[in-house]
């Protein structure tokens, strides 16, 4: 089985370096390269790779961050320039971390136990990666962006900005006030992610942000709705409208 491997570093003579030593490893394939945290996030979804290379100290996202917005993380190797960052990547559940710039014998090691997450030429058995996203939300402090959706484009929308988190079609938005930008996880890893940042979900399809709550409304037979900053009035289901009440601070 070949390991599709994608490599992500800002430093281009640190990628090259990281291409020509992973050349001689004959169960590598290299897929990809991302030069900063956005076109890692970017490239992850579209390449779906076995394997990553993932720098730490990045524009736009850095690693740590990066892994926070991933649904179904691959296989991670961090590299770093900076050895404060090695018990760091290792409570990240990482599967090993490198410092730069990396030595062969270091690599050989690293790729050592890249492999014994491949048996018999199986894709990895992830059920310890999907710890990674909780420890690196750990590591990184509470979250304060999210990566969505423009078009083709990948943005980061600061979550201070979003009013509300609705499904449409199946598809899931973040909602600021000008602008509604697709997220590529479901509602339920959402809640999940934004719910320690103050977002609550009021309903089988959507999410707000109580920042961005301006009024509790009581509604037909014994119902809610929820005013926003915007304008906007949102139904709260029956289920949430005691959760909502009690976040809000009302008896």
């Amino acid at each position: 089985m070949r390991i599709r491997t994608l490599l992500v570093d800002d430093e281009d003579p640190a990628r090259m370096a990281l291409r020509r030593a992973l050349s001689a490893a004959p169960d590598i394939e290299i897929v990809g390269e991302a030069s900063n945290g956005i076109e890692a996030i970017e490239m992850i979804g579209e390449l779906r790779p076995d394997l990553v290379f993932l720098d730490i100290e990045m524009p736009g996202f850095d690693g740590f961050e990066v892994v926070q917005q991933l649904s179904d993380p691959p296989v991670i190797v961090f590299a770093t320039a900076y050895d404060e960052y090695a018990v760091r990547a290792f409570e990240a559940n990482a599967i090993d971390y490198l410092l730069k710039p990396v030595q062969p014998d270091r690599l050989e090691r690293a790729l050592a136990r890249v492999r014994q997450k491949f048996p018999a030429g199986r894709l990895p058995l992830n059920t310890e990666l999907q710890d990674i996203r909780l420890v690196a939300r750990e590591r990184s402090g509470p979250l304060r962006r999210i990566a969505a959706r423009r078009g083709k484009r990948i943005v980061i929308v600061p979550l201070r900005d979003v009013i509300r988190v609705e499904i449409e079609d199946k598809l899931v938005f973040a909602v600021t006030a000008n602008d509604r930008l697709l997220v590529e996880k479901t509602i339920t890893e959402l809640e999940i992610m934004l719910e320690p940042v103050g977002f609550l979900r009021i309903s089988r399809g959507e999410l707000v942000n109580l920042e961005a709550v301006k009024e509790l409304l009581p509604w037909f037979s014994g119902t809610w709705r929820v005013k926003l900053l915007n304008g906007e009035e949102r139904d709260v289901s029956r289920e949430r409208a005691r959760q909502l009440k009690e976040a809000m601070g009302i008896e």
